[in-house]
């Protein structure tokens, strides 16, 4: 099926990111709260969740019909619900064949990684900043490594594919990024480097901690990698000679990577969120569909808050204008890219316009072009 909806400056939308809890069993000093100014993560037990199984359902089976093929469930720490496996059955029967993912600490994922299989869950990405366990302790606040390891283990063994996540820090784990290289390779699986964020906690470590991944992948050129491009936020990938697969995400005062987004985000509290540096009113799905009288209508109606969050979809970091070719792209690595631009073209906006007719000619309240 076709995307159907693209946003003002014509990158697609294809992806939904569900925050499922904002409560975490850790306390990563850096952490970005993905973009929910809450201060700091909830303890466990502190905020109970607001959307059940049923309701994330109704938002897959939504997302769905607007041509949405990619779900990330993430947190907060998504594990540490209950009823997990069952929000991974309701995506995955609502939004059948689509890409269903999930972002972990690993620290309980030993015991209910093969239930999330069964379950439809297809990547996870594991966060693992350190090897060294009281590097690992310092960075999180839990003296967890030996059970993330039987974790990620447990995860390789029933079959997933799966990433490690690892933010690398200035002065805290830069020195280890070539020894999670190769524990990577090792593993079978794909490393993905991450610069800190300035979003939430890390917003107060800019200065002290952000290490350039720049110097990371010149050297990774050196060792003969052959380069890759993904089309999420145009993320270079890094094969290397030996087996090892390095995926980067260079997110800060990028407009590389903003052009490249594709996605929305559903906090815990059932909010739409249209970047994770969103400071703006947010639009609540959960209203929406605790609206309906059906469930046919509250899919009709997650349909049109999906939409209405699609208009506030702005890229963060911008390109000036005169860094940007005539033809509206740019070569990375080789790669020539698309850079989307805003669409103000009568075209453009008749296909915007269109948007409205898939929810029944329901009123829209988003801002015209």
């Amino acid at each position: 099926m076709k995307n159907l909806i693209r946003d003002a400056y014509g990158r697609e939308l294809n992806s939904l990111r569900l925050l499922v809890t904002s409560e975490c069993n850790y306390r990563c000093f850096f952490c970005h709260l993905e973009g929910d100014p809450l201060g700091e993560p909830a303890r466990p037990g502190s905020k109970p969740p607001l959307l059940t199984p049923e309701d994330y359902s109704i938002v897959a089976e939504a997302a769905w019909k607007l041509g949405i093929r990619s779900f990330k469930i993430t947190g907060g720490e998504p594990l540490i619900r209950r009823d997990i496996v069952s929000i991974v059955e309701a995506v995955n029967s609502s939004a059948p064949g689509s890409d269903i993912s999930m972002t972990t600490n690993g620290v309980l994922l030993e015991s209910l990684a093969s239930n999330l299989r069964d379950a439809g869950l297809k990547r996870i990405n594991v966060s693992l900043h350190s090897l060294r366990r009281d590097r690992y302790k310092f960075i999180t606040g839990v003296d967890g490594l030996d059970r993330v390891l039987r974790g990620l283990d447990a995860a390789i063994n029933a079959g997933f594919r799966v990433k490690i996540n690892a933010l690398i820090l200035y002065g805290v784990n830069h020195d280890e990024v070539f020894d999670l290289v190769e524990f990577s390779k090792v593993k079978g699986v794909i490393l993905q480097l991450i610069e800190l964020i300035p979003v939430g906690l890390g917003a107060k470590l800019l200065k002290t901690h952000r290490f350039s991944l720049a110097s990371i992948e010149e050297k990774l050129r050196e060792l003969g990698a052959r380069v890759e491009v993904r089309q999420l936020h145009y993320r270079p990938i890094y094969r290397l000679p030996n087996g090892a697969i390095v995926e980067i995400v260079r997110p800060y005062s990028n407009p590389i990577f903003c052009s490249g987004c594709n996605r929305l985000r559903i906090d815990s509290s059932g909010r739409l969120s249209p970047c994770i540096n969103w400071r703006g009113e947010r639009i609540s799905i959960l209203e929406y569909i605790r609206r309906a009288k059906s469930r046919e209508e509250a899919v009709l109606y997650a349909m049109k808050a999906l939409i209405e969050a699609n208009w506030l979809r702005r890229p963060f970091y911008l390109f000036k204008r005169d860094t940007i070719m005539p033809q509206q792209t740019i070569r990375i690595n080789g790669t020539r890219l698309l850079i989307p631009k805003k669409t103000l073209d009568l075209e453009g906006f008749e296909e915007l316009r269109a948007q409205k007719l898939v929810v029944g000619g329901l009123e829209s309240t988003a801002h015209s072009l």
